[in-house]
């Protein structure tokens, strides 16, 4: 899993600061959404999982979590933060699960990491495979507007043990997003070591994600918009989608 690397980096960064960044805004959008239409007490797949604040969370609800990334170093902070949920390293476009979930969730741009949209119909074929009959699946996607709101953003981070700096671009003609992390952490002799992170992520036509979608077998989904729908804050162009596998 070559290019999960690029996440390895930067886990603890992700951990500290952006693990429950998107979580606190989204909560009660996805409880309505998503948790209300599923059995209590029933498994829950958080795909993507990354350092397992939502899988902490979603144990919390009381549901069985098995989480799925493609990041060892970030696993092992979702093993930390939710130890009592089941958690698997592989590639969201080829994971398999033991057992069948009645539903599943990956948010905070985790379909935008896919560089392209036959990697996003293998994701929904897999998620398609892991539910039980009946079951539903929530995910978020930045659009092109989403993308142009938050393009040219910098901002940092300072502590004893670190300082980050995170700058973030859009092309739009190339549609990508890119976030550049730059981290200084202590090393020997009293210096600091610095490490430079690059991270793409791509804008994918929302009628592109919804043919993918019901490609893959799942009914046509209900679109949420973010901040009108979900409630959340500086959310502008990003979506959620519910679908469902038929019974």
């Amino acid at each position: 899993m070559e290019r999960y690397r690029l996440y390895d980096g930067f886990a603890a960064f992700y951990n500290r600061y952006w693990g429950e960044y998107f979580l606190e805004d989204a909560r009660a959008g996805v409880a309505d959404a998503l948790l209300a239409r599923l059995p209590p007490g029933s498994r829950v797949l958080d795909l993507c999982c990354g350092t397992g604040q939502t899988a902490a969370w979603l144990l919390a609800c009381g549901f069985e979590v098995v989480g799925v990334d493609g990041s060892e170093p970030m696993l092992r902070y979702a093993r930390e933060n939710a130890t009592t949920a089941e958690f698997l390293c592989a590639d969201a476009r080829e994971f398999v699960l033991p057992q069948p979930v009645a539903g599943a969730l990956a948010t905070f741009d985790s379909m935008n990491h896919l560089p392209t949209l036959e990697g996003l119909r293998q994701v929904f074929e897999r998620v398609f495979q892991a539910l039980l009959p009946g079951g539903w699946f929530l995910f978020d996607i930045n659009t092109h507007e989403g993308f142009e709101y938050a393009a040219d953003e910098t901002y940092a981070v300072t502590a004893a043990d670190h300082v980050g700096i995170v700058r973030s671009l859009y092309d739009a003609a190339t549609r990508t997003g890119t976030s550049w992390i730059t981290l200084f952490e202590p090393a020997e002799g009293g210096l600091w070591a610095r490490r430079d992170l690059e991270i793409p992520e791509y804008c994918h036509p929302t009628g592109q994600v919804v043919a993918a979608i019901e490609a893959a077998g799942f009914r046509k989904p209900r679109i949420f918009d973010a901040t009108e729908d979900f409630g959340m804050p500086k959310a502008e162009g990003r979506l959620f989608l519910l679908t469902q596998r038929p019974t």
